[in-house]
């Protein structure tokens, strides 16, 4: 089963975000609000996600101490902050985009569609 993975601190905001994931990649979302709980759906998971979608801004620390993980996946960074020096950290550990979480949700979701796309088409063109 292809997933993806939504870490997000905001309870109603990671369920809008999965529900246009969905629409957008037809990828059902494996959600969490923290990195203890990232941690366990991670070392649970019988396949790992295809995308992941991390908020840097969590309740339990730093979310780019997920990133580092999660290196071998496309992965979006969500933060709050427009700091260069946090933006340059998360890349550095692994993100392939870094977004203020006040974009359009359209633009998360086209980031994430274009990582998911890019992918299949790896899937498709290796087979």
């Amino acid at each position: 089963m292809s997933w993806l993975l939504l870490v997000e601190k905001h309870a109603l905001f990671r369920e809008g975000l999965a529900l246009l994931l969905k629409w957008r990649t037809g990828l059902d979302s494996v959600q969490s609000g923290s990195i203890a709980e990232t941690r366990r759906i991670l070392g649970d998971a019988k396949e790992k996600p295809v995308c992941a979608v991390v908020d840097l801004d969590l309740p339990d620390g730093d979310g780019i101490e997920l990133l580092e993980p999660l290196r071998e996946l496309p992965v979006v960074a969500l933060v709050s902050d427009r700091s260069l020096e946090r933006c340059a950290r998360a890349l550095e550990a692994g993100a392939d985009k870094v977004l203020h979480k006040r974009e359009s949700s359209e633009k998360i979701g086209n980031t994430v569609e274009q990582l998911v796309g890019v992918l299949r088409t790896r899937d498709f063109s290796s087979g």
